[in-house]
């Protein structure tokens, strides 16, 4: 038994799209400071933080599911926590590990106090949770993404985690500029990079389609391939951001009605759910992929050229700001 525990129950809706962590960890977060839970919504940090709007790509043995996953963690949270003046500590593995008791006292003062800690995983699933119970003081945890299901227990002196207290809600000067400065940097995040080789936008489309032309399906088995690690999570990375978002482009629209462009953002994404879902998924490349059809060069030649057109109209995007 947990000795102390917090009840945060389900707090991410997979059948609705909420697909990353971070912005569902922060909404139930924010939630737990006692914050506006009209305006601290999943989808005002999916826009925020760019997840809702970046394409990622990367062969490199990890999940690489969204900004929030690829970027390194403490110039995300400075990017973008920072846009709403939200103050956070963060102990990496490296520093909390010099001193693990001063950990697992912040840990248990958060806990007693009713506040989730957020955490981000490291290795091949790099996603962000909510620490939301310890017991054995604080030497085993209890971490959430939001699906119950998914709960899992962790041993401190195993866990490959990094931990970002936060305890007071954010100082928002001027709401507009929140919004025009997220939708702004979309340009800068869609030629961005990782030093693990994961790239954004145009270039990750790119990057997908010379991989695949390349040959890098020819070397999986039907015990290698991980459909979901290898093609899904980058079908669910577009299909998510082809569909989403679009309340968070309307409202930097009415906050700033002289950025020019900002509603053409929602004309490109739906040209982008009719590409996955007419061409992609229609053709067995979607959700419904094969190994067998990507081992078959004459298919994917077809599938080439329309992510080749997604990675087309992410350089509109760029050259609309």
């Amino acid at each position: 038994m947990m000795s102390n525990k917090l009840d945060l129950g389900p707090f991410i809706c997979w059948e609705h799209g909420e697909n990353y962590p971070f912005s569902a960890c922060m909404k139930k977060l924010m939630a737990c400071l006692g914050g506006d839970t009209s305006f601290y919504t999943y989808g005002f940090f999916a826009g925020l933080s760019g997840d809702d709007f970046v394409m990622c790509y990367g062969d490199n043995g990890r999940f690489n599911d969204c900004v929030s996953v690829c970027e390194d963690a403490e110039s995300f949270l400075q990017r973008t926590l920072g846009r709403i003046g939200l103050a956070f500590a963060y102990l990496p593995k490296e520093k909390w590990m010099q001193d693990t008791e001063y950990l697992k006292g912040k840990i248990r003062d958060f806990i007693d106090r009713g506040l989730p800690v957020l955490t981000k995983n490291a290795g091949e699933d790099a996603n962000f949770n909510l620490l939301f119970a310890y017991e054995e003081n604080g030497d085993v945890f209890s971490i959430s993404c939001g699906d119950p299901s998914q709960d899992k227990a962790c041993k401190l002196q195993e866990a490959q985690i990094d931990f970002i207290f936060i305890d007071s809600l954010p100082v928002i000067r001027d709401i507009s500029a929140v919004y025009r400065e997220s939708i702004l940097q979309l340009p800068v995040l869609m030629r961005g990079q990782t030093k693990n080789g994961v790239s954004f936008g145009a270039n990750a489309y790119r990057n997908w389609a010379d991989d695949i032309e390349r040959g890098r399906y020819a070397q999986y088995t039907a015990e290698s391939f991980d459909p979901w690690k290898d093609w899904c999570i980058y079908i669910c990375n577009l299909a998510t951001n082809a569909r989403h978002g679009w309340d968070f482009i309307a409202k930097a629209y009415v906050h700033n009605t002289d950025v020019p462009n900002i509603l053409h953002l929602i004309r490109l994404l739906d040209r982008n759910d009719g590409i996955w879902k007419n061409e992609l998924e229609k053709n067995g490349f979607g959700f419904n992929v094969t190994l067998e059809n990507l081992q078959d060069a004459g298919k994917c030649a077809g599938i080439v050229k329309a992510i080749r057109r997604l990675a087309q109209a992410n350089e509109e995007i760029i050259s609309l700001f």
